[in-house]
């Protein structure tokens, strides 16, 4: 069954309008299948577009106290870093212990300075360090609770490895005393 190009010229003359409308038909079918199978994709296009659009948004929102929120930061943060120690300034670390006995009326038994590698922890290098001590108070439990406030709330952050609480005396006894002794390792947060 072969078709000549002279068979088709006269049935276009037949029918001219059928043929067109046939044609036009063929064009529309295709033209739609190719488009209905773009819009999964083009539907995600849409949504991805729409997401940065309102990342966009979201960052001028947040944008707008940018430089007030850094200065606050910048503040903070030389707050928190005049209250770091230095562990290679010795006499001034220990010279912290020696106001906050001074303040709290506890008598310094011993205050001993621990080796680098003995607080020193596993895992990665971090920008900050524990600088360590040991320090033994005498005093009544007053003056060790105050010993401790002053501590807490002290101008240096620290972390508290161990404590030790001992009471001199037996109670009650003939050399009776209200003498407590407090030992504690602790961690000063420094600079190497």
């Amino acid at each position: 069954m072969a078709i000549d190009i002279q068979d088709l010229v006269v049935l276009w003359k037949k029918r001219p309008v059928a043929i067109g409308c046939g044609v036009l038909s063929l064009v529309l079918l295709a033209g739609s299948y190719l488009r209905s199978s773009r819009v999964g994709e083009l539907g995600d296009l849409l949504k991805q577009k729409e997401e940065e659009g309102q990342k966009i948004l979201d960052n001028i929102g947040n944008g707008s106290g940018l430089a007030k929120q850094y200065e606050s930061l910048t503040a903070t943060t030389k707050d928190l870093e005049s209250r770091l120690v230095r562990s290679s300034e010795r006499a001034r670390n220990q010279q912290y212990f020696y106001r906050i006995e001074s303040d709290t009326g506890v008598k310094e038994v011993n205050l001993q300075p621990v080796q680098a590698g003995a607080t020193a922890q596993k895992g990665p290098k971090t920008l900050y360090t524990g600088v360590g001590y040991t320090i033994s108070v005498k005093g009544d439990f007053r003056q060790i609770l105050d010993f401790l406030g002053h501590l807490e709330n002290g101008q240096h952050f620290f972390r508290l490895s161990s404590a030790t609480v001992s009471r001199e005396g037996q109670r009650g006894g003939p050399d009776a005393s209200n003498a407590i002794t407090l030992t504690l390792n602790l961690e000063l947060l420094g600079l190497p």
